[in-house]
């Protein structure tokens, strides 16, 4: 994921709009567009601030902002990223300087190069999660209509979707409405599993599918439907239950060889919550 091009500026909601873009402009800077009204906790408590996205060098502005107009400014941009980028997770600030001089960085949002997701921190109010699947960008939590789209990219795309949930808890990633959605959706779907035969046979409406009993519950394990591999575990004679912890320590192996270490992550921190041990 790309860090933000173009940067940010500014102003507390006392200072009038045109008093605002004027000084802005004074001050070399050329609006793109206003992004809207957010709040920022800071040392002094929330200040409510008009953003602008501008165009022209935006590190010191703060301060001369704060100074012409009197009210608390800000200034976010790639000089106010809070961590190493290369590490593919790093935090964006914002300065916010006073008009008394002095001034204090705030962290903004949390980009996720992993998972491509950027999560506003507690610190504001008003800007909007995304998450980045397939080249395009969609606005968090995720409606039917994304989820739907997303499913069509393929089983890679929902797996970020579904790893995005593990990490940042489920409303955040998943609308209200399209969980509701879903779980009627997932009311019409029945698992028959086999364990003398070693498959489990998925209804879904008009349509049957059989999979592999081993390849199913791994795949539970993916989703992290923790509830319904606990009871299939459960419900496993003796000989099964060995079988399907040795298809999760097969599939935890061949992650750690390959080097995919996410995706071994989610496989181990999902089988502990099980209580199997890799």
């Amino acid at each position: 994921m790309k860090k933000r091009s173009m940067p940010w500026v500014g102003f507390a909601t006392e200072a009038s709009e045109d008093s605002g873009k004027e000084a802005l402009e004074s001050l070399g800077l050329i609006v793109i567009k206003a992004v809207g009204t957010i709040e920022i906790k800071t040392g002094r408590g929330w200040v409510k601030f008009r953003l602008y996205e501008v165009e022209g060098e935006a590190e010191g502005v703060a301060a001369s902002l704060a100074k012409v107009l009197g009210v608390p400014a800000l200034e976010s941009g790639p000089h106010l990223v809070l961590g190493e980028v290369s590490a593919r997770l790093w935090d964006e600030g914002a300065r916010v300087a006073f008009p008394d001089g002095s001034s204090e960085v705030i962290a903004l949002y949390t980009y996720d190069g992993f998972l491509d997701v950027k999560m506003p921190t507690t610190n504001v109010k008003g800007l909007k999660a995304t998450i980045s699947v397939g080249g395009k960008t969609y606005e968090l939590p995720l409606n039917i209509s994304d989820l739907i789209e997303i499913y069509s990219k393929g089983q890679k795309a929902l797996e970020k979707v579904e790893k995005a949930a593990t990490v940042y808890g489920l409303e955040k990633i998943i609308s209200k409405e399209a969980l509701e959605e879903l779980r009627r959706h997932k009311a019409e779907v029945r698992i028959e599993v086999d364990y003398e035969t070693g498959f489990v046979l998925v209804k879904e409406g008009a349509k049957m599918k059989v999979v592999p009993l081993r390849e199913y519950f791994v795949e539970l394990l993916y989703r992290g439907d923790i509830e319904q591999a606990r009871k299939m575990l459960d419900d496993a004679p003796d000989v099964a239950k060995r079988g399907l912890l040795e298809a999760v320590r097969e599939e935890y192996r061949t992650l750690k060889e390959l080097g995919d270490e996410d995706r071994a992550k989610t496989i181990l921190e999902v089988a502990e919550k099980l209580g199997l041990q890799l």
